[in-house]
């Protein structure tokens, strides 16, 4: 079938030739003759550049051009993102992450480098395989500008519902011969206290006939991150639906209240080390013909480990008033609650757990190998790229769990939450021998696991332009496309088989483990309590785990189970893609765009193993689609230009999400699961904008935008059994039916001739609700489940926030710049869970930024990010009420910059 879909591409590119004559450059060039030559130095330069391709570009499109050589704006390209209207970004580890554009999460949206997909991966065995760039792996440095389309067009790979970001790597033809940067700088954060280096260079050369050259970049970063969370672990309530097996109800129980199965004082701590090549060969034996072979390779190295004390308010006290432990209920929720072990009552449930997870060898990689080419003939050009492009995952997860002995006087908490919005642990009864443990705890849990994830495309395209004299048509340009991706993840574990959790039957107490180091986490920036507890030694536990013997058939003591491979987390989703389309682009009279209509077949596989009987499973999706799209810009006068848009767009589940496959954490009672029966998401899209360009390097600017959305897919939380576990809080993706979302983006930008600037931008984003049909359980008096009916139930689209906004001035003249910018977003949606929807709160940022030019080849650079020491913070809408109830909250400190760049 790829053959055959091989013969097709090149058929219809030489069929097009025969029929067209000839055509120009590729893709996302097909302007470049109306756009000014600007030379791309500092601020005021680099400002003008990116108004200059917003303004004669056909499409809705922004772009960010590097200040200089090695100088992106930022240290994270998602961070410079973030500056565009429209665009918000996660944090979730205090760098840039994922984009999301127009109210469209991450993987809903597409990067592309130099027009292709890249294979992308993730370091954090949490975090379920997706579709979209993580930007913590690209150092900015490799990176010369970008455009993040925002309107579709038929010659851009289809697949984003909020818009396409397209990354430009630097050739050697752009460059003088012997061009030499160098850059280097130190980071500090103010949580690690630890000072990181990072350097990065560039070498590019050319010889004297312009013919061929070469240039080569490399970069190096390593980063110390230490962040301190307050986390919760789902909340359930009042009336507790669901008792753990372990819990007796206790005599004299009266009144109940909700409260979060667990809450956990948490430190993480990782040392990241980042390495990245880019190399690019250029031949131009005529001036006819452009040849391009691109290397692109990152790394990022992710040694991590979590330690998470958990206090379990729910097993501890199913219902308060129990015996020896006490509390205040207000509201249906529990506001305060002491929770004791009590050597009086066998068989109590275990309500303290100490986690240890050590993530050693962890890393996420990208690799690209593409070879690009455009012939001129006698009234056109043709282009083609050839490549691939593979993305990896590697998570080590060497997990190890305390537990108390519920009956252990000792084993005590206390939980305290204001109102319901914060709640927390406090250990301080318990401090004496968390600081220095004999046998008040005892390692029953442990297991080592390795995950992989791979992320693989092979592409094939060509593209033919041909210049028309058809009225206000210039051009034609056709193509075709083939892309063949697969995603997998293969999980094996090695674990104990009989391991009691505390006493005889586990592997000791905590005293045989401690380091003798202690951890302590400050929560100076969340609800939590300060907590000091020890350190335990992570190779004696290793050594323990792997001391105790093989199981044989019929082993009922202790023993291990080696590298076993487990099925329910593992699967591979193979697509097969064809695209083609045809756009004509025109200009006439002021008037100019372009109009045209891509056709896509999607033939997708999903392959995993059924949950139950363990067997291999097989689903097949396959889809077609007509995807037409009109880009229109009217120049009302030279300074005043009018725009509209309208499209019809796909996109595509996630990996994860299609997958028959569960990743869970028992630990934490949470998990994830796939789910092969997903449609794509189709959408009806439209804009108009006014933009007023009254300076070379100023603006005013609004557009209107409206998504009409059907199968939006969002994450519905709920507890299920799965092979005996209890998992009460499992992640699932469903279908949402149909939603809305419009909006309006506002730009202003001013740049005085004295070199002050300032620019503000908002946008303002509205989503509607579906409502969907939902299967609710009937049961009879006894409460046995006797049948179902439907009801109507109304979801919400995720990661959409109503309101957000950039602020920012700067200050430029020959010899230095400064600049400050604050960021800001509103609350959005993240799942529904059964006690009510759950949201990530308002998030803002501060940053600065001072570069001082010694002379024309040497820079000096301060950077500081994160000076409002902002933090993220979950919580909960209970739907009963409305009533918000606290949740995980997480802080990542400051981070400041201090460097040098050097040009030759």
């Amino acid at each position: 079938m790829k053959s055959t879909k091989l013969a097709l591409a090149v058929g219809v590119a030489l069929g097009t030739i025969n029929l067209l004559g000839t055509s120009t450059a590729f893709a996302q060039e097909s302007n470049a003759d109306n756009l000014e030559v600007i030379e791309v130095k500092g601020l005021r330069a680099s400002t003008k550049a990116n108004l200059n391709e917003k303004r004669f570009a056909n499409a809705v499109v922004d772009s960010i051009t590097a200040e200089d050589i090695g100088q992106f704006p930022d240290k994270n390209v998602a961070e410079s993102l973030s500056r565009i209207p429209g665009i918000t970004i996660d944090r979730t580890f205090g760098e840039g992450q994922g984009v999301t554009i127009r109210g469209v999460q991450p993987d809903q949206n597409l990067t592309l480098i130099n027009g292709q997909a890249v294979g992308t991966g993730q370091w954090f065995v949490l975090s379920d395989a997706a579709r979209n760039f993580n930007f913590e792996i690209l150092a900015s440095e490799m990176v010369a500008g970008l455009e993040v389309y925002k309107s579709a067009q038929a010659d851009i790979d289809e697949g984003a519902l909020g818009g396409t970001v397209i990354l430009r790597t630097r050739k050697p033809m752009d460059l003088d011969a012997n061009t030499i940067q160098f850059s280097t700088e130190m980071q500090y954060n103010d949580i690690s206290e630890e000072f990181d280096p990072s350097v990065s260079g560039l070498y590019s050369w050319k010889n004297d006939e312009e013919t061929f050259g070469v240039l080569a970049s490399v970069s190096y970063q390593k980063r110390s991150v230490l962040r301190e969370t307050n986390e919760d672990f789902g909340w359930f309530g009042p009336t507790i639906p669901r008792i753990d097996p372990l819990i007796e109800a206790p005599q004299g129980a009266s009144e109940k209240g909700a409260l979060p199965w667990g809450m956990g004082s948490a430190l993480f701590q990782q040392d990241r080390a980042r390495v990245g090549f880019d190399i690019n060969a250029q031949w131009r034996p005529t001036d006819d013909l452009d040849l391009n072979l691109h290397y692109l390779s990152s790394t990022l190295e992710a040694d991590n480990v979590n330690s998470n004390l958990i206090g379990i308010g729910f097993r501890g006290i199913a219902y308060v008033g129990a015996d020896t432990n006490a509390g205040t209920v207000s509201n249906g929720v529990v506001e305060s609650l002491q929770v004791r072990g009590y050597d009086a009552r066998p068989g109590w449930a275990r309500h303290i757990a100490y986690d240890n997870i050590y993530r050693e060898g962890s890393e996420m990689s990208t690799e690209i190998l593409d070879f690009e080419g455009n012939y001129t003939l006698s009234s056109g050009t043709l282009h083609w790229q050839i490549g691939t492009t593979t993305g990896k995952g590697d998570n080590r997860d060497f997990f190890t769990e305390f537990w108390v002995d519920a009956n252990d006087p000792r084993a005590n908490f206390d939980f305290y939450n204001p109102g319901g919005a914060a709640p927390a642990i406090d250990f301080t009864t318990a401090s004496p021998w968390l600081q220095n443990p004999t046998d008040q705890m005892w390692l029953g849990g442990i297991f080592d696991q390795a995950n992989k994830t791979e992320d693989k495309e092979n592409y094939l395209q060509f593209d033919y332009t041909h210049e028309v004299d058809l009225g206000a048509i210039t051009e034609i340009k056709s193509g075709v496309k083939l892309r063949d991706r697969s995603f997998s993840q293969n999980r094996n574990r090695t674990s104990l088989s009989n391991l009691a959790p505390v006493g005889e039957g586990s592997l000791g107490p905590a005293s045989d483990f401690w380091s003798g180091d202690i951890l302590t986490v400050e929560h100076s920036n969340t609800n939590g309590f300060a907590a000091s507890y020890f350190n335990p030694d992570r190779d004696a536990m290793y050594q323990a785990l792997y001391a105790v013997a093989e199981c044989g058939a019929d082993t009922t003591v202790l023993c291990r189970n080696t590298d076993v491979f487990l099925r329910d987390a593992s699967f591979e989703i193979e697509e097969d893609i064809t695209a083609l389309y045809v756009m004509a682009n025109f200009n006439s009279d002021g008037l100019r765009g372009n109009i045209g209509l891509r056709y896509v077949e999607t033939d997708s596989t999903s392959n995993g193993f059924d949950l139950v009987s363990g067997q291999a499973v097989s689903f097949n999706n396959e889809y077609k689609e007509w995807l037409p799209s009109l880009n229109v810009a009217y120049d009302l006068n030279e300074d005043l230009v009018l725009r509209f848009a309208a499209s019809r767009v796909l996109t595509r589940p996630a990996p994860f999400q299609l997958a028959p496959a569960v990743n869970l954490t028992p630990e934490t009672s949470s998990g994830s699961a796939g789910n092969p029966e997903l449609q794509p998401l189709t959408a009806n899209q439209f804009e108009a904008g006014l933009e007023y360009y009254f300076a070379d390097t100023s603006i005013v600017s609004a557009t209107m935008f409206k998504k009409d959305i059907n199968d939006f897919i969002f994450t519905k939380t709920v507890a299920k059994e799965i092979n005996g576990q209890q998992i009460n809080q499992l992640r699932t993706p469903e279908n949402g039916g149909s939603t809305t979302i419009d909006g309006i983006e506002f730009q202003i930008q001013h740049v005085m001739d004295n070199g002050v600037g300032a620019y503000f931008n908002y946008t303002y984003t509205d989503v509607g609700d579906a409502v969907i049909d939902e299967a609710v359980a009937v049961t009879d008096e006894q409460g046995n489940i006797v049948g179902a009916t439907l009801s109507e139930r109304s979801v919400r689209f995720p990661n959409t926030s109503k309101d957000s906004y950039n602020l920012g001035v700067f200050y430029e003249t020959a010899s230095y710049s400064a600049r400050l910018n604050y960021n800001y977003r509103s609350e959005y949606f993240i799942a529904a869970a059964e006690i009510g929807d759950n949201f990530r709160d308002e998030q803002a940022q501060m940053d600065a930024q001072f570069s001082y030019n010694i002379n024309e080849n040497i820079t000096l650079k301060l950077e500081a990010l994160n000076l409002t020491n902002e933090i993220w913070e979950n919580y909960y809408e209970r739907n009963t009420d409305g009533l918000r109830l606290g949740g995980t909250q997480s802080s990542n400190g400051r981070r400041f910059y201090v460097g040098a760049n050097f040009r030759f």
